[in-house]
Protein backbone atom coordinates (compact mmCIF):
# COMPACT_ATOMS: atom_id res chain seq x y z
CA UNK A 1 0.00 0.00 0.00
CA UNK A 2 2.84 2.79 0.87
CA UNK A 3 4.81 0.74 -1.85
CA UNK A 4 8.66 1.84 -1.87
CA UNK A 5 7.53 3.52 1.70
CA UNK A 6 7.03 1.99 4.94
CA UNK A 7 6.95 3.76 7.84
CA UNK A 8 8.99 2.74 10.76
CA UNK A 9 8.46 3.74 14.44
CA UNK A 10 11.19 3.46 17.04
CA UNK A 11 9.73 4.17 20.38
CA UNK A 12 13.10 2.63 22.20
CA UNK A 13 14.10 4.49 24.85
CA UNK A 14 11.74 7.65 25.52
CA UNK A 15 12.40 9.36 29.07
CA UNK A 16 11.07 12.46 30.23
CA UNK A 17 13.63 14.30 31.60
CA UNK A 18 12.19 17.91 32.75
CA UNK A 19 8.98 19.83 32.47
CA UNK A 20 5.90 18.72 32.49
CA UNK A 21 3.27 17.86 28.96
CA UNK A 22 0.25 19.34 28.79
CA UNK A 23 -2.85 17.75 27.30
CA UNK A 24 -2.66 19.69 24.19
CA UNK A 25 0.85 21.62 24.07
CA UNK A 26 3.55 19.84 22.25
CA UNK A 27 7.35 20.07 23.17
CA UNK A 28 6.90 22.65 25.95
CA UNK A 29 10.02 24.82 27.09
CA UNK A 30 11.96 22.53 30.17
CA UNK A 31 11.30 19.31 28.48
CA UNK A 32 13.77 17.06 27.45
CA UNK A 33 12.85 14.32 25.32
CA UNK A 34 14.82 11.00 25.17
CA UNK A 35 15.55 8.27 22.76
CA UNK A 36 17.70 5.60 21.72
CA UNK A 37 17.43 4.90 18.08
CA UNK A 38 18.66 1.86 16.74
CA UNK A 39 19.10 2.86 13.04
CA UNK A 40 20.68 5.61 10.65
CA UNK A 41 18.38 8.57 9.62
CA UNK A 42 18.91 11.84 7.87
CA UNK A 43 16.76 15.61 9.52
CA UNK A 44 16.92 18.05 6.56
CA UNK A 45 19.91 16.64 4.55
CA UNK A 46 22.23 15.80 7.63
CA UNK A 47 22.71 11.97 8.82
CA UNK A 48 22.78 10.57 12.56
CA UNK A 49 24.41 7.55 13.50
CA UNK A 50 22.31 5.00 15.80
CA UNK A 51 23.19 6.27 19.28
CA UNK A 52 20.76 7.74 21.69
CA UNK A 53 19.52 11.52 21.19
CA UNK A 54 17.92 14.71 23.33
CA UNK A 55 15.01 16.60 21.61
CA UNK A 56 13.96 19.85 23.36
CA UNK A 57 12.45 23.20 22.11
CA UNK A 58 15.70 26.15 21.84
CA UNK A 59 17.06 27.91 24.78
CA UNK A 60 15.86 30.85 23.35
CA UNK A 61 12.14 31.78 24.71
CA UNK A 62 11.77 34.05 21.46
CA UNK A 63 12.28 31.05 19.43
CA UNK A 64 9.04 29.82 18.05
CA UNK A 65 7.72 26.56 19.41
CA UNK A 66 8.30 24.45 16.65
CA UNK A 67 12.33 25.21 16.75
CA UNK A 68 13.67 22.25 18.36
CA UNK A 69 17.28 21.02 18.59
CA UNK A 70 18.53 17.52 18.01
CA UNK A 71 22.05 16.26 21.11
CA UNK A 72 23.71 13.10 20.31
CA UNK A 73 27.29 12.03 21.20
CA UNK A 74 29.09 13.25 17.95
CA UNK A 75 26.52 15.79 16.42
CA UNK A 76 23.55 18.39 17.05
CA UNK A 77 21.59 20.34 14.89
CA UNK A 78 18.59 23.30 15.03
CA UNK A 79 15.74 22.54 13.07
CA UNK A 80 12.44 23.64 12.23
CA UNK A 81 9.07 21.88 12.45
CA UNK A 82 5.72 22.42 11.55
CA UNK A 83 3.30 21.94 14.60
CA UNK A 84 0.12 20.73 13.34
CA UNK A 85 -3.33 19.84 15.37
CA UNK A 86 -4.63 16.44 16.15
CA UNK A 87 -8.08 15.09 16.96
CA UNK A 88 -6.85 12.53 19.55
CA UNK A 89 -4.29 12.62 21.99
CA UNK A 90 -0.79 11.33 21.21
CA UNK A 91 -0.84 7.73 22.90
CA UNK A 92 2.99 7.75 23.08
CA UNK A 93 6.30 9.72 23.11
CA UNK A 94 7.83 8.42 19.68
CA UNK A 95 10.36 9.71 17.00
CA UNK A 96 8.46 8.50 13.75
CA UNK A 97 10.47 7.93 10.51
CA UNK A 98 9.58 7.40 7.08
CA UNK A 99 11.55 5.19 5.07
CA UNK A 100 12.32 6.00 1.00
CA UNK A 101 14.92 3.48 -0.85
CA UNK A 102 16.31 2.06 2.78
CA UNK A 103 16.64 5.85 4.17
CA UNK A 104 15.05 6.72 7.20
CA UNK A 105 14.13 10.40 7.47
CA UNK A 106 12.26 11.91 10.60
CA UNK A 107 8.97 12.25 9.81
CA UNK A 108 7.52 13.43 13.27
CA UNK A 109 7.86 13.57 16.96
CA UNK A 110 4.91 12.91 18.81
CA UNK A 111 4.33 13.81 23.02
CA UNK A 112 2.28 11.22 25.11
CA UNK A 113 -1.29 13.18 26.25
CA UNK A 114 -0.19 16.28 23.59
CA UNK A 115 -2.95 17.02 21.04
CA UNK A 116 -0.42 18.42 18.26
CA UNK A 117 2.57 16.99 16.78
CA UNK A 118 5.84 18.39 15.52
CA UNK A 119 6.08 17.53 11.74
CA UNK A 120 9.03 17.72 9.12
CA UNK A 121 8.59 17.91 5.12
CA UNK A 122 8.18 14.36 3.66
CA UNK A 123 11.25 11.83 2.80
CA UNK A 124 10.71 12.71 -0.85
CA UNK A 125 10.93 16.70 -0.28
CA UNK A 126 14.27 16.29 2.23
CA UNK A 127 15.87 14.15 -0.46
CA UNK A 128 15.59 16.80 -2.71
Amino acid sequence: MLKNKAIMMIAGLMIFVGGVVAANASITEGTVLKFSVAEEFVINGKTFEPGIYTIERTPMTADSSSILVIRGDKTSMVFDTIVAETRNASESTEMVFENLNGVNYLKSITVKGATTVNELPSAQAQAR
